[in-house]
């Protein structure tokens, strides 16, 4: 009982610090003018975009010297470990630097920045995909004992899954559901924001809530039809 009312005290009280907050929220010109910063943001972007992507180069580069290279017995097993953990960077700063890249020319198109920044953007992201596509491949010459299919292979995902031991299965599993619960725990979050920004800015931000909400229930739904058809 003692642990109730408790509960129900933190309830009330966090209740109405929401609704006075809201209220004070409410009564102040909350607007961000993102353009005066756009061009030193710009810059930022570009500059991590184009250090991701050059790491991600020399990751790749790597891999490549290190499976033209023999080894044996212990040294065999610590190349291998090398080359996976080379191949992880690579493959998360060519996403990301994508991701940035793609902010980046949202915030040039959005702002109307100088032609250069239009141009390195497009650059960057066209570079950061084809690392994307290639590095993939190097998967069958990090294990050439190892009957792996090919990237251009049909139901590429599903056959790599099947020649997978159980180890590589539950190492995968975990990472896409603890990505899975992350991601809508973010979106969700994401929501929420964009509607308290919406109402204290007099910005209407419907649409990217709208967006954010049909791709939670797309990939909530599949999920959930794919456990449940199994």
């Amino acid at each position: 009982m003692k642990k109730l009312f408790k509960t129900s005290g933190q309830l009330i009280i966090g209740a109405l610090i929401g609704f006075f907050g809201m209220l004070v929220l409410l009564e102040a010109d909350f607007r961000i003018n993102l353009s005066a910063y756009a061009s030193i943001s710009n810059i930022v972007l570009l500059t991590i975009a184009a250090l991701l992507a050059l790491f991600s180069i020399y990751r790749y580069f790597s891999i490549v010297s290190l499976t033209n290279q023999k080894f044996t017995g212990d040294e065999e097993d610590a190349a291998e470990g090398r080359m996976y953990r080379q191949y992880s960077d690579a493959s998360l700063c060519s996403n990301v630097a994508m991701l940035v890249s793609l902010a980046s020319l949202s915030v040039t198109a959005i702002t109307d920045q100088v032609l250069w920044m239009l141009v390195t953007g497009i650059a960057l992201v066209f570079i950061s995909a084809s690392l994307s596509f290639l590095l993939p491949s190097l998967i069958q010459k990090m294990y050439p004992e190892r009957q792996l299919p090919s990237v251009n292979e049909k139901n590429y995902a599903k056959k790599l899954l099947e020649v997978s031991d159980d180890g590589e299965k539950y190492v995968m599993l975990g990472g896409l559901y603890k990505t899975y619960l992350t991601m809508n725990s973010l979106l969700v979050g994401a929501i929420i924001l964009l509607l308290f920004y919406s109402i204290v800015s007099d910005s209407s931000q419907l649409f990217s809530i709208f967006t954010i909400v049909i791709i939670l229930t797309l990939t909530n739904t599949q999920y959930q039809f794919h456990v449940r058809n199994k």
